[in-house]
């Protein structure tokens, strides 16, 4: 059976530093505008245009009717030199479309995308290659990573938040912490007294019968952690900790990699440090902390000033 893709994700800093690092080659080549495809275009091309100190003009695309026209009101002076920018070049029409669009009224052109392959359908001048068995991960279109998306074959009936895929932390949140040092104390009573714990009176206010939970509890804990989720209608997979992968103290890491491998665009975390480290590893789900009675949307990434 053929595996899913993993996620390549970029965030608007990691944006901003791949067109940041071909400005200097796009300064020199004479282009008198910049043209973004709408939408996945827009937020590279907007960095580029002002980085270049050019126009910015976009294009729209219409999949069903394989349709291209002008997004904006302004359009490049005819023939015209310019710099296409789209979010990614795919299997799709898109790009070959609009670059015949551009072609067809006397436009030369260069192409710049974020990302590409070794499927995809035109090959840019400028772009990264994402490795073979990933896909792309954009902020801009955080839910066409989910498998509820790629079931619409790239031509989605709902709103995008439809097809989000939610995971979830354990303890903390669907039932109470135990002190840290019970454990090291008497390991087997503790773990006894958390098997008889209740669902936390206060819970988030999804239905969490279904999510995916992602914990920190190792592997060895399955049994037990099923039977207490059985007990109290929690439903959903079960992603536990590898204990020879990844020791108690990574386990913000053992989560951050699930919630990418399991192609995740939202996860709920008990511990406000491990949420600060998953949102630092995960750059394009939405990561909250749950503090017993809210969440709060998580920011995270790594600074040099301080080091």
């Amino acid at each position: 059976m053929a595996t899913s893709p993993s996620a390549f994700p970029y965030d608007y800093a990691r944006v901003e530093q791949v067109v940041a690092g071909h400005v200097p080659t796009w300064r020199s080549m004479g282009f008198a505008g910049v043209v973004a495809i709408a939408r996945g275009g827009l937020a590279p091309a907007l960095i580029a245009s002002a980085a270049l100190d050019l126009p910015l003009y976009a294009l729209s695309y219409d999949r069903r009717a394989r349709r291209v026209s002008w997004f904006t009101a302004q359009t490049p002076p005819h023939g015209a030199r310019v710099l296409v920018v789209e979010d990614i070049a795919g299997r799709g029409t898109t790009l070959s479309d609009s670059l015949e669009f551009l072609a067809a009224r006397g436009h030369a052109f260069s192409v710049f995308t974020l990302a590409y392959d070794a499927e995809s359908r035109v090959r840019p001048d400028f772009g990264v290659e994402i490795p073979p068995g990933f896909r792309a991960w954009f902020p801009w279109e955080r839910e066409s990573i989910t498998t509820a998306y790629d079931a619409t074959g790239n031509l989605p009936d709902l709103p995008a938040h439809a097809y989000a895929s939610w995971a979830i932390d354990l303890d903390g949140i669907l039932l109470p912490d135990l002190p840290a040092d019970a454990y090291a104390v008497d390991l087997a009573d503790t773990l006894a007294r958390r098997d008889r714990l209740t669902p936390s009176a206060i819970l988030p206010g999804r239905d969490l019968s279904r999510l995916t939970i992602i914990t920190g509890r190792p592997e060895q804990d399955r049994a037990r952690t099923q039977d207490w989720l059985h007990r109290h209608g929690f439903l959903g997979p079960l992603v536990m900790r590898d204990a020879g992968r990844h020791s108690a103290a990574q386990t913000a890491e053992h989560k951050a990699l699930a919630i990418v491998a399991g192609r995740h665009t939202h996860f709920i975390e008990s511990d406000m440090g491990q949420a600060l480290e998953i949102a630092r590893r995960v750059q394009v789900a939405r990561v909250y902390w749950w503090n017993g009675v809210t969440a709060l949307a998580v920011y995270a990434s790594q600074v040099a000033d301080l080091i």
